[in-house]
């Protein structure tokens, strides 16, 4: 077997001279130590593994499997061996005989499920190769895919709206994936009215190629939980399904996104664990959607490629297959043949890590720009704020003749006086405003101040304060409004 595609699974045996050990292990039973004592078992490679202290039930249990009489009483008495011991052969396990498992990892590079370690120990290894990654493509060279005529090119075809180019870079981007089960740096959006293939895609050729267990589909509620540890863990493929810009755009979600596609680790809480160490990011990402604002992306961005979809397969005959019954099936029959087209392909690992210009991603980058640059509401405060410092800075002589109350006369006239002469009265400010707009905004002339000087520091900041003597020869202090030339 091409040693590039072998993967040894259930390499749970630590004694083979065992011979109860031999005995499950040829019933495809397999079993571990556990930190705390306990016995997993599974009962058949493709079950997982149950965690048990009942040892006499699991021996009853394997009696029933095997006809024999497992005895794994070390686990649960201490009495000493007797010389009847040595000379009856029993088919006895022991903790000793059985791999003492320290960790759970997910670690799809190492080619085994039982990991040894340095120090006796082992690690298990929750990865497990799909069929697919298995197949031996080196002695299936010969075997000459078709892929312009296949249907799974067709489909890919047709989500990107028929361009050869754009078809060529997913390939390449899904070769460069499964031939390394390393992620690429850049994340694919397809865009899409609903029935265009997005789902098939991704359920019908992703999920099978890389394993059902260890793809992901998530959705907007799914990105809202505390728990992304347990979103990211033990996961090849991420579908990201219809996830909208708007609720994508709060900076957690974000961050997390931009993590998600180039980081190698994350740092995120898991259910019921503590956050002790980063989450590893194994995961290649398809973002799909029927929204062509799906996702808020910037001028800057290096992490996605965008690809705008054709029109819904069935007012296209399903490609030319005639019912989506008749597509997918063709797609299930060329699986095995698109695997080993996908392991010999030869990959521009440039082209799998650069994100590709499209009209489609700038359409999303202008519709962020707009969401960036909406006009912000004033409230009624920073409306009257603005108006009342843009009057003085210009001399508008016409928002102060609307003060009309018989008491401000003497106030109305010192404005006018004042910004004769490019000056504003630092006391004044206040009473001023009040009358203008009444009393319940500001108390003091401070707090006024402080609001003024948000909008224009250079004109009542305490640097372009004054002191001035006014018509009673007495010395005040005044802002200095700067001479406006006619243009």
């Amino acid at each position: 077997m091409n040693k590039k595609n072998y993967f040894n699974y259930n390499n749970w045996l630590k004694n083979s001279n065992n011979r109860a050990l031999s005995i499950l292990n040829n019933m495809d039973i397999s079993m571990y130590f556990g930190l705390k004592g306990e016995i997993y078992y599974r009962l058949s490679e493709n079950e997982p593994y149950t965690s048990t202290k009942d040892f006499k039930s699991l021996e009853n249990i394997f009696k029933n499997i095997t006809g024999e009489d497992i005895d794994l009483s070390d686990f649960y008495t201490k009495k000493r061996a007797t010389s009847e011991d040595f000379m009856e052969e029993k088919l006895k396990v022991s903790p000793e005989d059985l791999k003492l498992i320290m960790e759970e990892i997910f670690a799809p590079s190492i080619k085994e499920e039982f990991i040894s370690q340095n120090n006796g120990t082992y690690k298990l290894n929750k990865f497990k190769p799909s069929a697919y990654m298995l197949v031996d493509s080196e002695l299936n060279k010969e075997l000459k895919f078709n892929l312009e005529h296949s249907a799974i090119a067709k489909l890919i075809f047709h989500l990107v709206n028929c361009n050869n180019y754009k078809r060529d870079w997913i390939i390449n981007w899904l070769a460069y994936f499964f031939q390394r089960l390393k992620k690429s740096q850049v994340a694919l959006v397809l865009l899409g009215v609903q029935g265009t293939g997005k789902g098939i895609f991704f359920n019908e050729i992703i999920k099978p190629l890389c394993g059902a267990e260890f793809v992901k589909t998530i959705n907007d509620k799914s990105l809202n939980t505390n728990y992304k540890g347990s979103l990211v863990e033990n996961t090849l493929f991420f579908n990201l399904d219809e996830i909208f810009a708007k609720n994508s755009s709060s900076s957690s979600i974000k961050n997390f996104l931009k993590a998600l596609v180039t980081n190698e680790t994350i740092t995120a809480e898991k259910k019921f664990k503590n956050l002790e160490k980063e989450t590893p990011i194994y995961g290649q990402i398809l973002i799909t959607s029927n929204e062509l604002y799906a996702l808020e992306i910037e001028p800057s961005d290096r992490r996605f490629t965008v690809f705008s979809t054709g029109i819904n397969l069935a007012y296209c005959n399903f490609l030319g297959f005639g019912s989506y019954e008749a597509l997918s099936t063709s797609i299930k029959n060329e699986l095995e043949h698109f695997a080993i087209y996908l392991k010999n392909y030869q990959v521009d690992e440039k082209m799998a890590n650069t994100a590709m210009n499209t009209l489609e991603k700038d359409n999303l980058i202008q519709q962020y720009q707009r969401t960036i640059y909406k006009p912000i509401k004033l409230t009624k405060l920073q409306t009257n704020v603005i108006e009342f410092a843009e009057a003085i800075r210009c001399r508008n002589l016409n928002l102060f003749n609307t003060i009309v109350d018989e008491n401000k006369f003497q106030l109305r006239y010192e404005i006018y006086l004042d910004l004769q002469n490019n000056l504003f009265k630092l006391e004044n400010l206040l009473p001023t405003f009040q009358a203008l707009y009444g009393k319940r905004f500001f108390t003091s002339t401070s707090e006024l101040l402080r609001e003024l000087q948000k909008y224009n520091s250079s004109l009542f900041g305490m640097h372009n304060i004054s002191i001035y003597r006014n018509s009673n020869n007495e010395l005040k202090e005044y802002f200095y409004l700067f001479q406006i030339y006619a243009r």
